[in-house]
């Protein structure tokens, strides 16, 4: 296991495409952590950027 906190794989080479992210979520919930995909514009400007988050939820027992 990682560290706990969120983590981001991040499409740095732009290769991970909507098909990609959307199998690499579902291999990470199957492997039991939280997980979104989301978006972001570095520095307000040029190209948007796409990352797969994700993270362990921890019991509310």
């Amino acid at each position: 296991m990682i560290k706990p906190g969120r983590y981001r794989i991040k499409n740095r080479l732009f290769k991970l495409n909507d098909e990609d992210r959307s199998q690499l979520v579902v291999l990470l919930t199957k492997a039991g952590y939280a997980t979104r995909i989301g978006k972001e514009r570095p520095g307000g400007k040029g190209q948007t950027q796409y990352f797969v988050e994700f993270w362990e939820e921890e019991d509310e027992e």
